[in-house]
């Protein structure tokens, strides 16, 4: 339960393979936004170090970190690790309940960025395929399969992740 000394941290990477039919959220497509991509890994992770010192400042106590998108599995293995290096060495971790990061489409994870994840720190990842209907797929511009979602989790699966929820929308 959350109390008035506590915060959960939210860490946005607006990022994404391709834009979906569907989607709503800030992001935009690797295809267009390459080039800012290691800009804006500069500047999260001084906006992490700031936050970081707030809340020390504060005495507020860290209990969950969420890292979404976006597709934050479209950052390099090396960005992941310099981002949750940097939140592991500006917050105090020890009380955190849940440690999240979206994993994202499965055809952005590699073991590499598995093992970057679960070396940072991460205790559940999301591996969003939206649906398990490849015509449906198809029709909202995901760029994988079926067949991909299932070879993505037994790949989180063999890099020892044990908590791994799967993102699915009705109605779709």
């Amino acid at each position: 339960k959350s109390k008035p000394d506590s915060f959960s941290l939210y860490i946005s990477v607006p990022f994404c393979p391709s834009r979906c039919n569907y989607c709503s959220f800030v992001s935009h497509s690797v295809e267009q936004a390459k080039a800012y991509i290691p800009q804006y890994v500069d500047h999260l992770c001084e906006e992490l170090k700031i936050t970081a010192k707030k809340a020390r400042d504060n005495n507020l106590r860290l209990m969950t970190v969420y890292i979404g998108g976006g597709t934050p599995t479209t950052l390099s293995p090396e960005q992941i690790t310099r981002v949750m290096n940097t939140v592991k060495e500006n917050f105090d971790l020890s009380g955190v309940l849940e440690y999240t990061v979206e994993a994202g489409r499965p055809d952005t994870i590699t073991k590499e960025k598995l093992l970057a994840i679960k070396q940072g720190g991460a205790t559940r990842i999301s591996i969003n395929p939206q649906t398990m209907n490849d015509k449906v797929l198809e029709n909202i511009g995901r760029r994988h399969t079926a067949l991909q979602t299932e070879e993505a989790f037994n790949l989180a699966r063999e890099c020892g992740f044990d908590n791994i929820n799967m993102d699915l929308i009705a109605g779709l």
